[in-house]
């Protein structure tokens, strides 16, 4: 079992960690190395860098930073977070991980599906969460939106509440992998590659219309887009949010025991300083957690 699991290796994860592996703590970060930092050409105004700096040069520094410390990097999708025992299970499409506390720094993300008027229907049988909504679906028909692992690892979820499964990837190429793409096959769960027009049903989902005009009959329908976000792992802990925000207080803590979150997903300024700041906050208070005290710098006093 490892201490701690960053989701998110921009900024606020990057700075956690340099903190929480410096306090000898065992810190995986998970990072695919799709983030938003790394899609911005430059910026001003970035401590210790007078003349600015690119994206990717900001994450390297800090993954440099981190890992001198001993922080390990996994390039792995999460695609679910999970409370097991004492602590929290992190599962990607490859493995798993058990670990102590976990900071979240995905950024903000929240992707409704390009399908006409689908948010509409949110709370009328339009989900993002199958953790939290699965159990109204019990043995009815349901579909999932997306096309990678995240959306494979949905569907298979909801088996354990109903076989009428289906993936829509509303036109998208596939994005997933061979040994869950068996998976599917063998629970008989369908992949369907039309793109989807809209939702069908006059208050509550009845179906969806293809391009073509065929309508596949469900009653719920289940959003997963791209890699699971901030927002989609808050729900599955059950960590409040006010809408693409995660809910925290004034030391980044989101309620759920040992579960911090920085950065961009919890709203506010979206600055790198402001975001690193955060991640520096959420790992000093998640370190006081685990030690039940007031964190301090044990490597400063040995010098």
């Amino acid at each position: 079992m490892a201490d701690v699991a960053i989701i998110g290796g921009g900024p606020a994860g990057l700075a956690a960690a340099v903190y929480t592996a410096r306090a000898d703590q065992e810190t995986l970060i998970f990072d695919k190395g799709d983030g938003t930092t790394r899609d911005v050409d430059w910026m001003e105004n970035v401590y210790g860098f007078p003349e600015g700096a690119s994206g990717p040069e900001l994450v390297e520094a800090g993954q440099e930073h981190a890992t001198k410390f001993g922080a390990e990097i996994v390039q792995e999708e999460v695609v679910r977070v999970g409370e097991e025992g004492k602590g929290y299970v992190v599962e990607t499409e490859v493995d798993e991980y058990e670990v102590e506390g976990v900071i979240l720094a995905t950024g903000a993300s929240y992707e409704s599906p390009a399908i006409t008027d689908v948010d509409e229907y949110e709370g009328g049988g339009v989900s993002y969460c199958v953790e939290c909504d699965a159990f109204f679906y019990q043995d009815a028909p349901v579909a999932v939106v997306g096309a990678g692992n995240y959306a494979a690892k949905e569907a298979m979820m909801l088996l354990d509440y109903t076989d009428d499964i289906r993936i829509l990837t509303n036109g998208n190429e596939v994005a997933i992998d061979d040994a869950l793409l068996e998976q599917l096959a063998e629970e008989g769960i369908e992949i369907v590659r039309e793109p989807a027009d809209r939702i069908v049903g006059d208050d509550v989902v009845e179906g969806v219309e293809l391009k073509s005009g065929d309508v596949i009959d469900v009653e719920g329908v289940f959003v997963a887009l791209g890699a699971a976000g901030g927002t989609d792992i808050a729900d599955m802990l059950g960590i409040a949010r006010d809408g693409d925000y995660l809910d925290v207080d004034d030391e980044q803590y989101t309620g759920v025991d040992r579960v911090y979150a920085a950065g961009d997903i919890t709203g506010g300024q979206r600055q790198v300083n402001v975001s690193v700041g955060e991640g520096t906050t959420a790992a000093i208070n998640l370190l006081e957690d685990f030690r039940g005290g007031d964190y301090v710098d044990y490597k400063k006093i040995e010098a």
